[in-house]
């Protein structure tokens, strides 16, 4: 009777003990995803509290690392597309050197295209400032804040909007949206 108690409480030990382990199991995919979320929030809190600080990590950190850096902390590496997604770009201003198009959208009249990449933010606006308005296009600034600018271009009856997004690790990122009869 003993031998028969201790074998039903060994094997109650083993019953929660395995499922402990499978609903370990089972959170761990929502624990790493939190994780990487929360690493990325933390890099980007103290990207903003330090400016630059990314490229003297990258200056200390070795290229072996790189990937697996990459790999749990998504965009610390180099949070820029790598190459054009499908569309064409839009608005008589050449898009800036070095941005590259990543997103694309077209609905009737109205368009929309994205531009990403590391450049200075100054340079950029000024880029398309001075692009829209040598195609005769007159300049409204619609908001302004640390964190990005809005314009509006207009000519006759084709409007485009400009938003300009600085965004953690030197990236930019550009919006066109273009509606025209």
């Amino acid at each position: 009777m003993l031998a028969a108690v201790a074998l039903a409480v060994i094997g109650l030990l083993v019953w929660a003990t395995i499922a402990t382990l499978s609903w370990l199991w089972g959170q761990a995919p929502a624990v790493a995803g939190a994780g990487t979320r929360l690493a990325g929030e933390a890099v980007t809190q103290i990207e903003q509290a330090a400016p630059g600080l990314q490229d003297q990590l990258s200056q200390w950190v070795p290229a072996l690392l790189k990937e697996p850096l990459e790999r749990w902390v998504p965009g610390i590496v180099d949070g820029a597309p790598a190459g054009d997604v499908s569309g064409a770009d839009v608005g008589p201003v050449s898009r800036y050197p070095g941005l590259v198009r990543s997103y694309f959208a077209r609905d009737g009249q109205l368009s929309e295209v994205r531009y990403t990449g590391r450049a200075a933010a100054a340079a950029v606006l000024a880029h398309y400032v001075q692009g829209f308005t040598a195609a005769g296009y007159t300049q409204q600034v619609i908001s302004a804040a640390p964190e990005g600018e809005q314009h509006r271009f207009e000519r006759d009856q084709d409007v485009i909007v400009l938003s300009l997004l600085r965004q953690p690790h030197g990236l930019v990122d550009v919006r066109l949206k273009v509606s025209s009869p």
